[in-house]
């Protein structure tokens, strides 16, 4: 198991070591820290990845280990309302106004409703390899 933590400008598209993305052999997963602006790559054949080594922006990953490690520190878990019907009832029960979520983006929302423990919205950490 190998593969690559690249630095991304998601604006651009531009990956650091010039790796690209259409690569069929390097596949992502959903590996994505959006606002971090990296994500990690599984290399799916033999190439020699020495042209990465020393390269600014690009930790080449060897072993199971090292790239659960790495998903662990570097792609965060994400928020979704799964369920905005039960959301709204559970929000008026508790007697919440959405005015407290003015200014906050979706998943920032949706983080911090997660964490009142209010239902109708899921928490979806990033599987690991095995």
């Amino acid at each position: 198991m190998r593969a690559l933590l690249i630095e991304v400008d998601f604006k651009t598209g531009k990956r650091s070591g010039d790796v690209n993305p259409r690569d069929p052999k390097l596949q992502c997963y959903g590996w994505q820290d959006l606002e971090g602006g990296r994500e990690i790559r599984i290399v799916e054949d033999g190439r020699d990845l020495s042209k990465y080594k020393g390269v600014k922006g690009v930790t080449v990953l060897e072993g199971e280990t090292a790239v659960n490690e790495a998903i662990t520190a570097n792609i965060p878990i994400k928020y979704a309302v799964k369920d905005k019907e039960l959301l709204l009832a559970h929000l008026k029960e508790k007697g919440i106004s959405l005015n407290t979520l003015a200014g906050k983006t979706l998943d920032m929302a949706a983080k911090e409703l997660f964490s009142q423990g209010l239902a109708g919205i899921v928490e979806r950490k990033p599987e690991k390899v095995n």
